[in-house]
């Protein structure tokens, strides 16, 4: 093995002889699972870019050799091999974010960093991988694989680190646009080994928009102007918004996100979001992970409207700045009365992760025109019925600040719109209590007297 993606492409006469290439690299799961060494630190794609096939031998592999290796990796679905129980004594695993890994933190080998979502590759390469194992698309005519839906995290940088690199081809995968840049596929002769697979991603079915979405909806809509380029997230109220911006009129809208999610078919369909005013990638909506069903996938397949990039780049406040007018909208889980928010724990555990909230926070305000907006519902009830304000005096014993008050902007609940901006703490305090569920206003306001 090379060690080195530019001198792997050399291996072969040229990249016209990838056939013979990806003939000879071929091999089973298991015999690619051999390939890891005791002590190896790996990386890996996950979610709906999981290596199943991969994940399954190595999983049994290490158990039955004994071996113990540190994998890196971010987003793990429920039913990840590496995971399980089984494996708790040979895997110590680090993620930035967290999915399925909440449920498997009680193990003891499960481990959170925290870091902004633009940092992954610096962090993953900051851990000096040996082995590198990700999912790929087939290759086109020319040998070329896409890193496909979850791929934007394991950098050419990161990957350029890697003694060996695993790619996992998998013909139901999509291929994406990357605006005629080749950062984000893979060629053939730039792998060490090919394990093929065919079996569907993992789908990220739309949530639902209900009523409290729809209100906090509204009042984001109506923040966005004309020729704004916007970042979503996902869930019910990312929905909500798209649809209040595809029927409210709204004109020439950019995007540049994250995560590319189904709200964004319709908008694009109906001409809402044509990327016609953006200052970067004009014509072009970008994002770093496709997240939804196979109707974005369809939609997105090899679109040129679309421009797939790395998290790298795409989370980067100095990127997202230039363009004019960009309006971030961002969940929270809870904020308190000088606007610290939280958007990642439930008291001390760790619900998700950091992810590229303060990133899209700090970029969107550096942009000509723009605005940075997070959007909470002001109240939940628990399991048992009992309803909890998410706009607390301060906030839960253990909880962490995600975006700290300093850079927190418009906060929007289904009450209403407080600007924090520039505000003392007795006027933020007010503004976030005009927006609280009306249950918990005067709670909230004699401690605010106090």
């Amino acid at each position: 093995m090379t060690g080195q993606i530019s001198t792997r492409a050399g291996r072969c006469a040229g990249l016209g002889d990838w056939r013979r290439q990806y003939a000879v690299l071929q091999m089973t799961p298991a015999e690619a699972a051999a390939l890891v060494r005791d002590g190896d630190t790996v990386v890996m794609t996950a979610a709906a870019n999981r290596p199943t096939a991969v994940d399954q031998a190595l999983a049994q592999f290490l158990q039955d050799q004994k071996r113990r290796i540190e994998l890196n990796s971010l987003f793990a679905l429920p039913d990840t091999r590496l995971l399980a129980p089984e494996c708790t004594p040979w895997v110590d695993y680090r993620s930035n974010f967290f999915a399925g890994e909440r449920a498997l933190a009680g193990q003891g080998n499960i481990h959170f960093v925290p870091t902004h979502l633009s940092q992954t590759g610096e962090w993953m390469r900051s851990r000096h991988p040996r082995v590198a194992i990700l999912a790929c698309s087939a290759p086109d005519e020319h040998g070329w694989m896409s890193r496909s839906l979850w791929g934007a995290s394991l950098s050419r940088e990161l990957l350029e680190t890697c003694e060996v690199v695993i790619a996992e081809v998998n013909a139901e995968l999509p291929s994406f646009s990357s605006g005629g840049e080749a950062h984000m596929l893979l060629h053939v002769s730039e792998v060490d080994a090919i394990v093929e697979n065919r079996c569907s991603p993992a789908e990220n079915l739309p949530a639902a928009a209900d009523e409290t979405d729809r209100a906090i909806a509204g009042y984001i809509a109506d923040l966005v102007p004309d020729g704004a380029c916007v970042q979503f997230g996902l869930g019910g109220l990312a929905n909500a918004v798209g649809e209040n911006l595809a029927y409210a009129g709204k004109k020439d809208l950019g995007v540049q996100t994250e995560v590319l999610s189904n709200c964004l078919v319709e908008l694009m369909e109906k001409g809402v979001v044509n990327n016609s005013r953006k200052q970067t990638c004009p014509g072009r909506t970008v994002g770093a992970y496709f997240i939804g069903d196979r109707r974005l996938w369809a939609f997105a397949r090899d679109n040129p409207a679309f421009s797939q990039k790395e998290i790298a780049w795409v989370n980067d406040s100095r990127n997202i700045a230039r363009n004019e007018r960009v309006v971030s909208i961002n969940n929270a889980m809870e904020i308190d009365l000088t606007g610290q928010v939280n958007a990642e724990t439930v008291g001390a555990r760790q619900w998700s992760g950091t992810g590229g909230q303060l990133e899209w926070v700090i970029g969107s305000q550096w942009s000509n025109g723009g605005k940075s907006i997070i959007a909470l519902r002001s109240a939940y009830r628990d399991k048992s019925g009992i309803l909890h304000s998410k706009i607390l005096p301060q906030l839960a014993p253990g909880s962490v600040v995600t975006t700290p008050r300093t850079w927190v902007q418009y906060v929007v609940t289904e009450y209403g719109v407080a600007d924090l901006k520039y505000k003392s703490d007795l006027e933020r305090a007010r503004a976030l209590i005009a927006i609280a569920h009306p249950d918990f206003r005067d709670e909230l306001q004699h401690w605010q007297n106090r």
